[in-house]
């Protein structure tokens, strides 16, 4: 029996810090086009049984999995104890394999049946179905991998849901209105590495292509809804082998196009579009199908798009980075957006935001900056880096060093910012910390609040993640 406790213990653990959620059994049969059963490790280290097109073994590359093998024990590079002629690992390694096997990343979704009632969770490419009848409602999550998926649905009586994300639930509508038709995303690390691919039933037996990115899959304009959803992902920009020329059936062409070589949108029903459109996760705001340009007062907000209409979610190259600035922070959903003055109009323009992780003990309310600390000794050997102080012991600072040395960083501390609590500070990469530290003057107002919507920006996410013996924040401008 080889020693598997130590690495396998310490796979899981990893994989549950990154789903922050509660786990669910794997559903059988439950793996997707990029998640296929019978999967094997032969001794060369190639998969045997079958393998997706996209090249994983359920959506991590074979020398992805023999690293994680290794490291709990597993030498794949030899016939294994009992294993036979083609190589298959002994029990213990069947063991380690299936642990592996389920701390794959995931999708889980449950959907509004009824007026009020969830469905039983469903797991990766399972149909999601209601014995026939319409989905009122959708819920949707990623376990075992950083970064975020985000989701709305649409009826031709209310139009675009707002974009719910991380489980959040989309618009809960009644038993009479059914949705027609949904968008879904990945953004940050699982985006950089997976694409998300989803399709729809109707009601009148109609099964649609797949759908990719934020594009739509469903109906509009057409009286028909959506009875059955099925959704999986697949490793980046790898050859998908499923069709995906019909994902959507529709009176008209809906959303993004390029007529005469400017962009245009359209709402499927046919009817002029007006509003925020997306382009995978770039954002654009029209009206009367035109994309607007340059500077723009929206939802209260004042918004910056370049040329081509893309909003810029980063405004220092256009206004720079001289303040005075205004800190305000969702510790509902741990976003800080930094808003700049325009004029009489007050701090109406986000300049920018971070990804934050805050704790229950974060305070709410309003405050102005009283101190700054280049290296703060938090608590016994606990040290963070460009430190602000919010009021009393609560403070604006880096993620976690073991030493005042920017070269004894908790790698922890950064993969999983957002999921893992804070003690009640409000805790950043360190080089969105330094910025803080930089450019935001003592006696800078700084508002906490609670809200399911991240701000006038989506929330940022972790692009890359760092392994664990990495000592160093690679977003600290001083390394």
């Amino acid at each position: 029996m080889r020693k598997l406790t130590r690495g396998l213990a310490a796979f899981c653990l990893t994989a549950a810090l990154v789903s922050g959620q509660a786990s669910f059994a794997w559903a059988e049969e439950a793996y997707g086009p990029g998640f296929k059963n019978g999967v094997s490790i032969s001794q060369d280290g190639s998969q045997t049984g079958n393998k997706d097109q996209a090249g994983t073994l359920g959506g991590i590359t074979t020398k992805e999995a023999e690293t994680a093998l290794a490291s709990a024990g597993v030498d794949i590079g030899k016939e294994a104890e009992g294993g036979g002629e083609d190589g298959v690992v002994d029990e213990a390694d069947r063991a380690a394999q299936e642990a592996l096997k389920a701390n794959f990343p995931r999708l889980q979704t449950t959907v509004m049946i009824g007026d009020s009632n969830w469905s039983q969770p469903f797991v990766n490419d399972a149909w999601i179905t209601n014995n026939g009848e319409g989905f009122h409602g959708l819920s949707t999550f990623l376990t075992n991998i950083v970064g975020n998926v985000l989701y709305r649905t649409y009826t031709s009586s209310t139009g675009w849901s707002p974009w719910a994300m991380n489980g959040q639930q989309t618009t809960n509508y009644a038993n009479d209105i059914n949705i027609e038709a949904v968008q879904m995303r990945f953004s940050g690390y699982v985006n950089n590495q997976f694409d998300i691919y989803y399709t729809a039933q109707l009601e009148d037996g109609t099964t649609m292509d797949w759908a990719k990115n934020g594009t739509t899959t469903g109906t509009m304009g057409t009286g028909h809804y959506i009875t059955g959803l099925r959704m999986a992902f697949y490793t980046k920009n790898a050859a998908f082998p499923y069709s995906t020329s019909k994902p959507l059936v529709a009176a008209g062409v809906d959303g993004m196009q390029q007529i005469d070589g400017a962009l245009r949108c359209f709402n499927g029903d046919g009817t002029p579009f007006t509003g925020w459109a997306w382009s995978g996760n770039e954002r654009y705001y029209f009206q009367d199908t035109y994309p607007v340009t340059g500077w723009q007062y929206i939802d209260g907000y004042k918004y910056y798009f370049d040329g081509s209409g893309r909003m810029l979610p980063d405004l220092e190259p256009v206004i720079g980075a001289k303040g005075p600035f205004l800190i305000s922070i969702n510790k509902e959903m741990n976003c800080m957006t930094i808003f700049a003055k325009d004029g009489n109009n007050g701090f109406i323009i986000p300049v920018k935001s971070f990804l934050t992780s805050t704790g229950p003990d974060t305070p709410l309310g309003t405050f102005q900056t009283p101190e700054k600390y280049r290296w703060r000794d938090m608590n016994h050997g606990i040290f963070t880096q460009y430190a602000t102080r919010i009021w009393k012991g609560f403070l604006i600072h880096s993620i976690l060093y073991s030493s005042p040395n920017k070269m004894t960083l908790d790698p922890t501390t950064y993969n999983y910012l957002s999921i893992a609590q804070s003690a009640g500070c409000v805790r950043l990469l360190s080089g969105d910390a330094k910025w803080v530290y930089d450019h935001c003057a003592l006696g800078t107002t700084v508002t906490i609040y609670e809200s399911p919507v991240s701000g006038p920006y989506e929330r940022p996410a972790i692009e890359q993640i760092i392994p664990d013996t990495q000592t160093w924040d690679p977003t600290d401008p001083n390394v």
